[in-house]
């Protein structure tokens, strides 16, 4: 076979941009190329002239990923009715710490990841080790994350917790007996959910962790989640991935880390999900979920398709773990480790996402970590800036979204079908301005929803 391809001479760029120009017929060449929100140009043909670095590089060496079920105050039936319509990994919101024994009674914790996201969250993880103890399994072998990232936290409040590190260190000292078990996940997804770009997304997730280490001495990489929301940039989303894995090792190197695989969650990013013509949201939330596990996501968490306007379902639900499964189970999605490894135009966007994410993260490190760019609002007001570039595009019909200012239904009533504010209340924050997670297309729906009531 290779004496087969040595029978044939190698195309240079520079000839296949020649072939292009040729076929275009006098239109302008610079018409099939563009620049996206992160600064990097995007060619028309990529060969192995156009990666300039990362050429042929792995990022992962896993093939599967776990489907993980986001449950709020789940009872025992919906739990149990999760794991056996698909879903191999848990995200338990807000549940009562003296419920969560009823809540996973009969769950076999030991085989499934189990996470936790609750206001109360020491008092969660005593409640889960008593739980793990009571049964007498093996804490080594039980898996899952905290969704717990205060720096977040407080971002989202505009305010600084006061007794932060100290919360922060009692917990890592609490999961250290749960050796494969996450003290902490970085919540990036709500960078990308306020409109921040692929770029911002990953330099503020890394700017996070650095302040992290520098504050927790005791806090191992080993203990680490990144989390990352998902656009429907289809190409730029995979590269993104790869890139944070990247970017993970870099960091830990300089930080004089052990090298550890980055645990990688995905979720299907809110800033795309419409009111409108609501089960287009389920072809975007598919276009995610592919990116996020060609990208080499651990665990991804596929959001309602009709999360904007309504309260959980189990019909969405269903919805969103079918994604996964069909992508595993009839695609095979699962069966290839990086299967963008080699391709030219992905590795040229890992390396140049890469490259702009680890350079504003600089520009954030000399401004005096992540903590002094939020109080100064640097963080806040790029991501601000950028949201509104998005809406200002959408708005103008140079970004579009199908079913809202493509190829809209204006025959379609919603009003009956809202069950939630479609506006989210915006926090100000105190000490400083507040991230506020905000779609898209909220103006655009307010306005139809107004039209449909005046009508």
């Amino acid at each position: 076979m290779e004496k087969l391809f040595e029978e044939f001479s190698k195309t240079k760029l520079e000839q296949w941009n020649e072939k292009i120009i040729s076929d275009l017929k006098g239109k302008d060449y610079t018409s099939l190329t563009w620049e996206s929100p992160e600064g990097i140009n995007i060619s028309p043909v990529y060969n192995n002239e156009s990666v300039t670095e990362f050429k042929g590089e792995t990022t992962h060496h896993h093939s599967d990923w776990e489907i993980e079920q986001t449950l709020y105050i789940p009872t025992n039936k919906q739990v149990l009715a999760s794991l056996n319509d698909g879903a191999s990994s848990l995200l338990i919101k807000n549940s009562k710490n003296k419920d969560l024994e009823s809540v996973l009674e009969n769950v076999l914790v030991q085989h499934i990841q189990t996470s936790i996201q609750a206001e109360e969250i020491e008092c969660s993880v005593d409640a889960f080790i008593a739980l793990i103890e009571k049964r007498g399994l093996d804490k080594d072998i039980i898996k899952g994350a905290l969704q717990y990232d205060p720096l977040m936290a407080s971002l989202k409040k505009g305010e600084l917790n006061s007794s932060l590190w100290k919360e922060l260190n009692t917990i890592v000292e609490k999961t250290i007996p749960l050796k494969a078990y996450k003290s902490l996940s970085i919540q990036g997804q709500e960078y990308h959910n306020s409109g921040a770009t692929a770029t911002q997304e990953l330099a503020f997730s890394l700017a996070q962790i650095s302040e992290y280490f520098v504050n927790s001495t005791n806090l191992k990489a080993s203990k680490v989640q990144v989390s990352l929301g998902v656009s429907t940039n289809y190409f730029f989303e995979i590269a993104k991935f790869r890139a944070m894995r990247i970017l993970w090792s870099q960091l830990l190197k300089a930080y004089k880390k052990d090298e550890t695989t980055l645990d990688l969650r995905a979720e299907t990013g809110l800033r795309t999900s419409t009111v409108f013509d609501p089960h287009v949201n389920m072809l975007r939330t598919t276009s995610q979920c592919m990116s996020a596990a060609l990208g080499g996501a651990n665990t991804v968490n596929v959001s309602n398709f009709n999360a904007a306007y309504k309260n959980d379902d189990e019909f969405a639900q269903r919805m969103g773990r079918n994604t996964a499964l069909i992508l595993k189970e009839e695609s095979y999605f699962n069966k290839v480790s990086d299967p963008s490894s080699g391709s030219y135009y992905i590795e040229e966007l890992s390396s140049e996402l890469s490259k702009n994410a680890w350079k504003l993260f600089q520009e954030i490190e000399a401004q005096g970590g992540w903590i002094k760019a939020v109080s100064s609002n640097s963080i806040q007001e790029m991501i601000a800036e950028n949201a509104l570039t998005q809406e200002k595009n959408l708005s103008e019909g140079t970004k579009q979204l199908l079913g809202t200012n493509l190829h809209p239904n204006n025959e379609e009533k919603m009003n009956a079908q809202l069950e939630i504010p479609i506006q989210k209340e915006i926090v100000d924050g105190v000490e400083f301005k507040a991230l506020n997670t905000k779609r898209l297309s909220t103006k655009m729906d307010i306005e139809r929803l107004a039209e449909e009531k005046n009508a």
